[in-house]
C-alpha cells in the first residue's frame, strides 16, 4: 500500500468520527476509528510506519479540533504504535486471535496512557471513569477491526492461509 492511501484512509476515519459515526452508534458508544486503523495498520505493515506517522499527524488534529488540551491523543497513539510493532514480533499476522489479543492490549495502553496524559495536563478524570465507558468502545472497535483485518489481510498476505507456500 503506497502511503497516500493509508493516508486516505486516516482522512476519511477522521472526517466521520465526530460526525457520521453517531448516526450508527449502539448504546451511545461509537469506536475509536483513529486507534483502529493505527492497530490495524502496525499490525499489518512492519516495514512501513503508517500507523505511527498518521497516528501522530491525525492524532494531533483530533486533539486540535476535538480535545480538551492538544497532545494526548497523538502521544497515545504513537506509543500505541511503536507497542504494536514490538507486539507485532511474537504475534503471527495471519491469525485473527493474535489481532485480538494485540488489539485489546492496544486499547488498554492507549486508554490508560491518555488518561495519565490528561492527569498531567491537570484534568481532574478517575481511572475507574476513564475506563467504564472504554469496554463498550473497545467491543464496537474490536468489531470494526475485524471487519477491515478480513479486508485488507488478503492484500497484505500474497497466499493467505497457504500454509506449504514459501
Amino acid at each position: 500500500m503506497r502511503y497516500w492511501k493509508a493516508g486516505i484512509f486516516f482522512l476519511i476515519a477522521f472526517l466521520i468520527q465526530n460526525s457520521l459515526l453517531n448516526m450508527i452508534s449502539i448504546g451511545g458508544y461509537t469506536p475509536n476509528l483513529l486507534l483502529c486503523l493505527v492497530v490495524i495498520f502496525s499490525f499489518l505493515y512492519e516495514k512501513d510506519m503508517y500507523g505511527l506517522i498518521y497516528g501522530a499527524v491525525f492524532g494531533l488534529l483530533y486533539d486540535v479540533c476535538y480535545g480538551y488540551v492538544v497532545g494526548p491523543t497523538p502521544i497515545a497513539l504513537v506509543i500505541v504504535a511503536v507497542a504494536i510493532l514490538i507486539m507485532r514480533e511474537y504475534a503471527n499476522i495471519e491469525n485473527i486471535i493474535s489481532m485480538w489479543i494485540v488489539s485489546i492490549v492496544s486499547f488498554n495502553l492507549y486508554y490508560l496512557i491518555n488518561w495519565g496524559l490528561y492527569k498531567m495536563a491537570g484534568i481532574p478524570l478517575g481511572l475507574s471513569y476513564a475506563f467504564s465507558n472504554a469496554v463498550w468502545v473497545m467491543l464496537y472497535s474490536l468489531a470494526v477491526i475485524t471487519l477491515i483485518y478480513m479486508i485488507m489481510i488478503k492484500r497484505v498476505v500474497k497466499y493467505h492461509k497457504d500454509r506449504y507456500f514459501k
